[in-house]
């Protein structure tokens, strides 16, 4: 029995192909031909744009404009291009130093993290009794917002580990040439349009997503991470 296809993988396709047909005449030929090189310039730009800001103290949200500006294209084209690829496209086979060695540093890195969260909770702990003076409704307080305070960060790590699991997938997908001439990106993904296909593919590049993921995050904790978030950590 083959297996149906999921709603939302149908509904995305077939707005991906629509977009494309649209669109498909219209790609100026160097974007299509040196994809990649463009998404650099753009990206380069963009991020140079906030030295005047930086200078001329420009407010938050021209920061945080510019740096979704830097970082779009690229992760519009590794969105589209991972949600019309199946999970079973990734699949290869694993060598048996491989398939134990991933196991071992998995076990690493449970143990380091189960560290710190109890040094961290321990932390957290005597701050909050410090501050709380004893009184279960200071701690609580304080315990509050303590995670206000966190939760953006949390929330920016999370992402910059999302970002770095999509650079690893497409670096799996379509390797890291500007120009792949063989991918695992299913060979019906665009078929009808392939000068929109040469287009995202090139986007949608791991270092190019990588790069501007990662500054983004970056930009984002100075901008938002504040001086009780910084006294805990």
């Amino acid at each position: 029995m083959e297996e149906r296809e999921p709603v939302e993988q149908v509904v995305a396709r077939r707005s991906v192909i629509r977009a494309a047909a649209h669109y498909e005449e219209r790609h100026p030929a160097w974007l299509v031909e040196h994809a990649l090189t463009a998404g650099w310039v753009w990206a380069a730009f963009w991020i140079a744009l906030l030295i005047p800001a930086d200078h001329y103290s420009w407010h938050a949200a021209y920061w945080f404009v510019i740096v979704i500006l830097a970082v779009l294209p690229t992760f519009v084209a590794t969105v589209i291009v991972l949600s019309q690829t199946p999970h079973s496209h990734l699949r290869r086979p694993e060598s048996v130093l491989g398939h134990f060695f991933s196991r071992f540093a998995a076990y690493v890195g449970a143990f380091v993290a189960w560290t710190l969260s109890v040094v961290l909770s321990a932390t957290i702990a005597t701050q909050l009794q410090s501050e709380g003076k004893n009184n279960e409704v200071d701690t609580l307080g304080v315990g509050l917002g303590l995670l206000v305070s966190t939760a953006p960060v949390v929330i920016l790590f999370l992402w910059l580990l999302l970002i770095v699991r999509y650079a690893w997938y497409l670096s799996r997908l379509r390797g890291w040439q500007a120009r792949p001439r063989k991918t695992r990106i299913p060979t019906a993904f665009l078929a009808d349009a392939p000068r929109t296909h040469r287009l995202i593919v090139g986007l949608a590049h791991p270092a190019l997503l990588a790069a501007t993921g990662t500054f983004a995050v970056l930009i984002a904790l100075l901008l938002y991470v504040d001086d009780v978030t910084l006294n805990l950590l």
